[in-house]
C-alpha cells in the first residue's frame, strides 16, 4: 500500500471519526507516534472547560514541535462534527456550531423519542390497561423506553458524522506529507498545532493563544479542508503584515487574538466571501484526491519558505 492510501485508511477510515475524547485521545496517540518518528516532538495538552450544567468538557490539543523556539506554526483543528445531512452548509474559517446545525444533527433523535411516544400511546398502554403491566405490551414498552433513554443520553450533543476526508482530515493529511518534505533546519523553524473543538466554539484555538507569551510574535498559518478544491485560496486580516510574492490575499479572519497570521483553504470563494465546504458533515464527504493534495502540499512547502525567507532578511 502506497503512502497516501496509507493515510487516507488510517486517518480517514479508522480513525476518521474524532467526536468523543476517547476517539480524540486514540487519534492523537496514533499520529504523535507517526510525528515523533518524523523527527518531532510532541506535546498533548488537555483543558477543562466548566459548563452551565455544572459539569466540564474535556479539550485536547497536540502542540508538535517547539513553539516558542518556532518562527512559524502551521495549525489546524483535528476533531469532527455532527452529522447534517448536507442539509446545512459549512464554510472554511468560520465556526461551525449554530443552533440550525444542532437541531438538525439531533432531529433523528426527535424523530425517534416522537415515535416512541406514539408507540406508548397508541399500542402499548391501551393493551397494558387490558392485559396489566406484567405482560408482553408492559414488558415491550420497557424496553423500548429505556433503549430511548440511551439512545438520548449518547447522542445527546449530535449524531457524529463518520466521513470526514476533506473536513478536515485533508488538512492534517497535508501537514504529514509537509512534515515529510521538511531537512533538519525546517523542522526546528516550524511547529505545527492540531487543536480541538474547531468544530464548535474554537475553544482549542484559546488554548493556543495562552501556551505562551511567545505565541503574539510568531508567525501562524491556519488551514481549513485544504482538499476542497484545485485551486487554493488565501486569505488574512487587515492586521496581517504577512505577504507572499505573486499570491493575491482576500480578506478574511478567524475568532482570535493573534494577528500575525494567513488562512489557505481550497474551492471557490462566492459574492460574500465565503468559502463552501462540499458535502461536509454529511456522508459524502468519502473522497480525498491524491493529485490535489499533492499539488497543495507542494504550494504550502513553498509558502513555508518563502515565510521563512523574509524572516531572515
Amino acid at each position: 500500500m502506497d503512502k497516501f492510501k496509507d493515510l487516507v485508511l488510517r486517518y480517514c477510515v479508522i480513525f476518521g471519526k474524532r467526536f468523543t475524547s476517547k476517539e480524540k485521545i486514540t487519534f492523537l496517540r496514533v499520529i504523535s507516534k507517526e510525528l515523533i518518528q518524523l523527527g518531532y516532538s510532541v506535546e498533548a495538552k488537555l483543558a477543562k472547560l466548566k459548563l452551565a450544567t455544572r459539569r466540564y468538557e474535556n479539550y485536547y490539543n497536540a502542540y508538535i514541535g517547539d513553539l516558542d523556539k518556532a518562527e512559524l506554526i502551521i495549525c489546524t483543528y483535528y476533531d469532527t462534527g455532527i452529522k447534517n445531512f448536507n442539509l446545512q452548509k459549512k464554510y472554511a474559517f468560520t465556526p461551525q456550531f449554530s443552533k440550525l446545525g444542532y437541531f438538525v444533527g439531533i432531529l433523528p433523535i426527535i424523530i425517534l423519542f416522537i415515535a416512541s411516544l406514539i408507540l406508548n400511546y397508541f399500542v402499548f398502554i391501551p393493551k397494558i390497561q387490558v392485559e396489566g403491566f406484567f405482560s408482553i405490551s408492559g414488558i415491550l414498552s420497557i424496553i423500548s423506553t429505556i433503549l430511548l433513554f440511551f439512545i438520548v443520553l449518547k447522542y445527546k450533543n449530535g449524531i457524529p458524522n463518520q466521513k470526514n476526508f476533506v473536513c478536515n482530515t485533508s488538512s492534517i493529511i497535508t501537514i504529514i506529507n509537509l512534515i515529510h518534505q521538511l531537512d533538519k533546519k525546517e523542522k526546528k523553524k516550524i511547529a505545527f498545532v492540531l487543536y480541538d473543538d474547531g468544530n464548535g466554539g474554537q475553544y482549542g484555538l484559546k488554548m493556543l493563544e495562552s501556551y505562551s507569551e511567545q505565541m503574539k510574535d510568531k508567525k501562524f498559518i491556519f488551514i481549513d479542508s485544504i482538499g476542497n478544491g484545485e485551486d487554493l485560496i488565501f486569505l488574512k486580516p487587515k492586521t496581517s503584515i504577512l505577504t507572499l510574492d505573486g499570491v493575491t490575499f482576500h480578506s478574511g479572519e478567524m475568532a482570535t487574538q493573534l494577528t500575525n497570521y494567513l488562512m489557505i483553504t481550497s474551492g471557490n470563494i462566492d459574492q460574500d466571501g465565503k468559502i463552501l465546504i462540499k458535502n461536509a458533515g454529511s456522508s459524502k464527504d468519502n473522497y480525498l484526491s491524491e493529485q490535489i493534495i499533492t499539488k497543495h502540499t507542494q504550494s504550502l512547502v513553498n509558502v513555508c519558505k518563502a515565510l521563512l525567507t523574509e524572516h531572515t532578511k
